[in-house]
């Protein structure tokens, strides 16, 4: 058996199916180092309400999350059970039709406008029930 094989249990440091699923797992690593340099951020900059942190204590708070975190990220992208979704993810993603620039600009058009005439139906109707309540005597 080789070493991609489902059943095996892979080195921690290795890839699952290294040359496939490239594009997503590459996407997955970006939205996560968002994510993880969010932390950081917030982790350097957020005050503390019980006791600020020393320079030293955040530089230690920033590494260790950074370290754990792209372990973490690491083993979810290399792992099997993840990297076996995200390689077929990618290969369906491939197998899509995707509309052409000028089918989304109309497309958006068509939203747009349809928000804009719905939204002066319903201005109007919220105009109608305003004199009905006044006419009433309610408001």
């Amino acid at each position: 058996m080789s070493d991609n094989a489902k059943g095996d249990k892979l080195p921690f440091f290795s890839i699952y199916k290294r040359g496939q699923g490239k594009w997503l797992r590459w996407g997955t690593v970006a939205a996560a180092t968002g994510v993880v340099l969010t932390g950081c951020w917030w982790l350097w900059f957020r005050e503390i309400h019980l006791a600020p942190l020393d320079t030293i204590w955040k530089i230690l708070a920033v590494t260790l999350w950074l370290l754990l975190w792209t372990l973490v990220i690491f083993r979810f992208v290399a792992s099997p059970k993840w990297g076996e979704f995200l390689i077929m993810t990618e290969s369906e993603m491939r197998k899509v039709s995707w509309p052409s620039r000028r089918e989304v600009i109309n497309s958006t058009k068509v939203v747009i406008l349809l928000t804009f005439g719905l939204g002066f139906v319903l201005w109007l109707v919220d105009i109608g029930f305003i004199k009905l309540f006044q006419w009433m005597g309610i408001a």
